[in-house]
């Protein structure tokens, strides 16, 4: 039979003038209708805040369960609704067992780093960095002072390579040549030899106290390339350590990862007594649920039986 567009619209407008059922056996099945779809989940599921959750997904569990025992009667379905507010609270419970411990794995690293000043992996790739550069600078200047010797170049235009000379003068001008003033007066002082008071602090003074002592330009060359390979192995080594304690950090966030995995005493111990505790409810009521349709379909079913147990011996 086909229903005419005028007899459809009809339809629709008389649907909208009905009130629902009017007798008790209908609004008793309406009502059922309503726990079925989520009534519970207005108790149940928290709906506002940051904490809100999908009504939705829990309307589902719901339909689920309901299609899957196909309760009869209210009792059946109240005990159906506290299977799924069980199931509701342990998926909380979960949810609270990976908040403690993003809580804590969240701030692993910042935590480790923040102690004894320990370099984070970016400080120590951007030293690392640093000290490569100096490397390179130091091999290149290497080759430099090599060429220069070669060629015979003057001592004198390394000059402005103070760092060279602080090193040469600290290595090979013996501390009790070098002339300080005291209260205006030259005296000679030894171990005493801060940059502002030495007599012999600039390179040209230095380069003459060497070549007074013996040393020759050549000899002088090499020596700033002896000082070019000690420095490179000294920060090579840098980094090498740099690089080991890069890795050992990683070592240690790793144990403290694994260390973290698990939540405190304390925490653990509330979250199985709260799992407990719903779950004892839960299979309580699914065991109550299949007794009653058991018994519904005839089967005999002995009463449940129930143990009271004194423990402090009263």
């Amino acid at each position: 039979m086909i229903v005419s567009e005028k007899q459809l619209l009809a339809n629709r407008q008389n649907a909208l003038k009905s009130t629902g059922p009017n007798t008790a056996q209908g609004k008793t099945l309406a009502a059922r209708n309503s726990l079925r779809h989520g009534l519970l989940a207005k108790e149940v599921v928290i709906t506002q805040g940051e904490g809100a959750e999908d009504a939705r997904q829990f309307d589902a569990l719901l339909t689920d369960l309901v299609a899957q025992f196909s309760p009869a009667g209210p009792l059946e379905e109240i005990l159906i609704e506290k299977i799924a507010a069980c199931y509701w609270r342990m998926r909380r419970a979960s949810r609270y067992e990976v908040g403690v411990l993003r809580q804590k794995l969240d701030a692993t690293t910042d935590d480790y780093y923040a102690q004894d000043s320990t370099l984070s992996d970016a400080q120590i790739d951007a030293a690392i960095a640093d000290k490569q550069a100096a490397v390179k600078t130091a091999r290149d200047q290497y080759q430099l002072f090599k060429r220069s010797c070669e060629a015979g170049q003057e001592i004198a235009t390394t000059y402005h390579l103070k760092e060279n000379w602080k090193w040469l003068k600290k290595e090979f001008i013996d501390p009790k040549d070098i002339v300080h003033k005291m209260d205006g007066y030259p005296t000679v002082r030894v171990g005493l030899t801060t940059e502002d008071s030495l007599n012999i602090k600039t390179p040209p003074q230095i380069h003459k106290k060497m070549l007074a002592r013996g040393h020759t330009d050549k000899q002088i060359w090499q020596v700033h390339m002896d000082f070019c390979q000690k420095y490179s192995n000294k920060v090579t080594r840098e980094i090498k350590k740099l690089q080991k304690d890069k890795a050992d950090n990683e070592l240690h966030l790793q144990r403290i990862r694994k260390i973290n995995s698990l939540p405190s005493k304390l925490e653990m111990d509330n979250l199985l007594r709260y799992e407990t505790a719903i779950e004892r409810q839960m299979y309580q009521a699914i065991r109550e649920l299949e007794r009653l349709q058991r018994l519904r379909a005839g089967d005999y079913v002995p009463a449940p039986m129930q143990m009271d147990i004194n423990l402090t011996g009263k």
